[in-house]
């Protein structure tokens, strides 16, 4: 296992009514699978921060 750390964006979306979006993460994870999370994402380059969060929550 590399000992490099990951850079990832995440973000807590909350609405009017002030209900927290949260998503399940895929039991086939190998880090915390099957667990609630907030959406996120990891930063595959530098000039990707801005789309790792979105390309996340879009699936």
């Amino acid at each position: 296992m590399s000992t490099e750390p990951l850079r990832c964006a995440g973000a807590l979306i909350v609405d009017r009514d002030g209900r927290i979006f949260f998503q399940r993460r895929s039991p086939h994870r190998r880090l915390l699978p099957d667990w609630w999370d907030i959406g996120g994402g990891l930063i595959r380059r530098i000039a990707e921060e801005g789309f790792a969060l979105l390309r996340s929550i879009g699936r």
